[in-house]
């Protein structure tokens, strides 16, 4: 009789072992269970045959530890998971964005394109020769409000925003970053409608002659995969909108991805004034604020930005020069000093504030413009 249990023992032990080893192989975390199982067989072979007692409880313990390492890489993988969810959340505002096109001072022409190229993808009842567009790249100066019209393209939309700056991605998530790549066009598809915001592009589309590493590659070659999965699926109401002001340094392979390119440039005259009164709003001043616009030449809305609130700080640090000596006691009740801001305030912050664009590169962004289109 003893002999008989031995025999079946064994043979389920070599089932066991076979079960594990096929689910370890798969990485798949049911194999614990199955190496346990072969364990506690051992033992009970060790009962039965003292003389063997000690070799079949070592063997035991093995597998108990394949067990037991199992189950710590199941623990991990879960926690890797939970860890990439809670970085694709991140990378998510949730809210609906309140940016409207209002808020975009100039810009009537690119206004205008992209409010028809995001639109379109959105309208299903259209002729089958209209083809929507659904990767978009904007390029141009820094501060030109790049990151402004895709938060209003996503207000319009009523979809959800997925703010994603590249070089961060690879700067804080080295070596997971493709995977990230994935999770994120996934979430994406599955929260939509939905618009991507791929900020920096050019931090990791490089050109093929500059030098890469491997990982980045990697990234690159994840982030032109989920593109094309995007741009060919026409149920998907999802818009991907790449920015860069270097497109110059971008890769033949991703320009060619974005199906419409779209300018930004830096704001005439007639734009600054626009920009400068919704930054000087609820301000009084004493001269037309048309000659901030013509003495602004190659300022960016951001630069115009810094402008209005070095003016404004010059102001209010002139009318309370004790304000950097106020306690917290004396916070609460103090009521800050203000007056009409005269050009004088303005002649001061423009030697403080320069435009950040240079001669030199705007014609790079005429000539790019000229050979890719936009």
């Amino acid at each position: 009789m003893s002999e008989l249990r031995k025999n079946i023992l064994r043979r389920e032990l070599q089932r066991q072992l076979e079960l594990a080893k096929e689910l370890d192989k798969k990485l798949d975390p049911n194999a614990s269970l199955h190496y346990t199982k072969a364990a506690n067989i051992y033992k009970k072979l060790g009962e039965l045959s003292p003389a063997y007692a000690k070799m079949n409880n070592d063997i035991a313990a093995t597998y108990e530890k394949y067990s037991k390492n199992i189950q710590k890489r199941d623990e991990i993988s879960k926690d890797n998971e939970n860890n990439f969810n809670t970085m694709i959340e991140s990378l998510i505002i949730s809210h609906k964005p309140t940016t409207t096109w209002d808020d975009i001072g100039g810009l009537e022409e690119a206004k205008n394109e992209i409010k028809e190229a995001i639109i379109l993808p959105f309208i299903h009842k259209k002729p089958e020769f209209i083809r929507s567009p659904k990767t978009i790249l904007l390029y141009g100066p820094p501060g030109t409000g790049k990151t402004m019209i895709a938060k209003a393209s996503s207000n319009v939309l009523n979809a959800t925003f997925f703010d994603v700056k590249i070089s961060s991605i690879l700067s804080k998530y080295f070596g997971e970053s493709p995977k990230l790549v994935n999770l994120l066009f996934t979430r994406a598809h599955e929260m939509q409608p939905s618009l991507i915001f791929m900020d920096e592009l050019d931090s990791i589309a490089l050109s093929r002659s500059t030098d890469v590493n491997e990982s980045t590659r990697r990234v690159l070659s994840q982030l032109l995969t989920e593109v094309d999965g995007f741009n060919t699926n026409k149920k998907d109401e999802v818009i991907i909108i790449g920015a860069t002001n270097k497109p110059w340094d971008l890769d033949d392979a991703v320009i060619s991805r974005f199906q419409k390119k779209i300018y930004i440039p830096l704001p005439d005259e007639i734009a600054r004034t626009s920009i400068f009164n919704l930054n000087l709003a609820g301000v009084q001043l004493d001269f037309d604020i048309k000659e901030l616009a013509r003495e602004s030449i190659n300022y960016s809305g951001r630069d115009i930005s810094a402008l209005c609130q070095e003016a404004i700080m010059l102001m209010v640090n002139e009318q309370n020069p004790d304000l950097g000596d106020l306690t917290s006691v004396d916070i609460k009740s103090y009521s800050l000093r203000y007056r009409i801001l005269s050009l004088d305030d303005f002649k001061h912050a423009f030697k403080k504030i320069k435009p950040s664009a240079n001669t030199s590169e705007l014609n790079k962004y005429d000539n790019w413009k000229k050979e890719f289109g936009g």
